[in-house]
């Protein structure tokens, strides 16, 4: 399967997705700057959610960077990625919506839960692709992607799920910032060579 297309596809997806998480962002009637107020927690959530999408819009270009075949298997697996990611804007204004409150917040712990088992999904599903193609050095670098060491130690995935669960009980919100520290501090510390993908 041509590689651009799907990436291509993927980009299109996502560019879509971000629009309507934006367009969901209600302009206030009033023209005082404090009428912002009442889209905080909107603001916040929508932020979160853009540097979600951003960080794994990168580790993904990344992954499929290195991939020098899409096989059906890694065809299906991206669109159930797309598909777990699609629910997002749902999760972000429902929580915008409902800041510190149990529903919005339990909707978006199944949206990210389903989204991380789809991303390892994915993950494994183009290691596999690439050693099959005896792309072994491909592979072992979608290994060592730190977002992939933590979604596939389950003893890091327990406690992340033990903290959330607590949160969830107690201050609800807690969940966006654990997740906000996921992004920056798993998500978002890309492989050394992610920057030189394409140097000549």
């Amino acid at each position: 399967m041509d590689k651009s297309r799907v990436e291509a596809f993927t980009d299109a997806v996502l560019a879509i997705i971000l629009t309507i998480m934006i367009l969901e962002f209600k302009t206030p009637v009033s023209f005082s700057i404090w009428a912002i107020d009442n889209q905080l927690p909107y603001l916040i959530s929508y932020a979160i959610g853009y540097l979600f999408i951003g960080t794994a819009w990168y580790n993904h270009h990344y992954m499929f960077a290195k991939t020098h075949r899409i096989t059906k298997a890694v065809y299906w697996a991206n669109n159930f990625w797309m598909f777990t990611t699609s629910f997002l804007p749902v999760a972000t204004s429902w929580v915008g919506r409902g800041f510190n409150e149990q529903g919005p917040e339990i909707f978006y712990g199944i949206v990210y839960f389903l989204w991380s088992l789809a991303y390892l999904l994915l993950s494994k599903t183009l290691i596999l692709a690439n050693i099959s193609d005896r792309h072994e050095k491909a592979a072992n670098s979608i290994r060592q992607m730190r977002i992939y060491r933590f979604m596939s130690n389950w003893k890091l995935v327990l406690i992340q799920v033990i903290l959330v669960v607590l949160g969830l009980i107690y201050v609800p919100a807690t969940q966006m910032l654990i997740v906000t520290l996921e992004i920056v501090f798993v998500g978002a510390r890309f492989n050394k060579d992610s920057d030189r993908l394409f140097n000549s």
